[in-house]
């Protein structure tokens, strides 16, 4: 083994081993490794950087952004209010809405993100209604996953699959061109 190799492996190990213990936060850790990278001389100081210019990432840091914004400005709170509101009247009724208004966010929002902002808002409604948190946590999360899987930027993954493309000769993807497969 080479000591490149063996370099690679060891920061590999270290930075499992800290995502793991989470002694340090994973953006720290993240660009430590990318600095030893840079400094073994292992990749160049530009493609050390690279990521940090890729559409791609700019679009998902722009998504947690207005995610943020959304959750600070107390916007989500007043789907929040609403959904307690009808939480009072029937369960089911409230569920549906829950879904699809959180569906409709994730389509347009990263899905991660809007379950961020709605763990706290559903717990608060399910507190409210009396009934177990767990029966508006699952569908939380299955809608967000709903709505992510019908846009382009409601994933992360999928705007760097249609970034990847794009560098590799292919067109990118279109915002709804998951749309099809996303509502089956």
């Amino acid at each position: 083994m080479g000591t490149e190799t063996v370099i690679v492996l060891a920061l590999v190990v270290g930075a499992g081993f800290l995502f793991l213990t989470e002694t340090l936060p994973i953006d720290v850790v993240a660009l430590t490794i990318m600095a030893a990278l840079i400094l073994f001389g292992i990749i160049t100081p530009e493609e050390g950087i690279a990521g940090f210019s890729n559409r791609a990432t700019i679009t998902i840091g722009a998504l947690f952004v207005l995610s943020a914004g959304l959750f600070k400005t107390g916007a989500a709170n007043v789907v929040g209010v609403f959904l307690s509101r009808l939480g009072r009247r029937s369960y089911w009724f409230t569920l549906l809405a829950m879904m699809v208004s959180i569906g409709a966010l994730s389509a347009f929002m990263n899905h991660t993100a809007v379950v961020a902002i709605f763990i706290p808002i559903v717990l608060d409604i399910a507190r409210d209604i009396r009934v177990s948190p767990s029966k508006l946590l699952m569908p939380l999360a299955f809608s967000s996953m709903f709505g992510g899987v019908c846009t382009l930027i409601g994933s992360s993954t999928s705007i760097l699959v249609s970034a990847i493309a794009e560098q590799n000769g292919e067109p990118p993807f279109g915002m709804f061109e998951f749309a099809g497969l996303g509502l089956i």
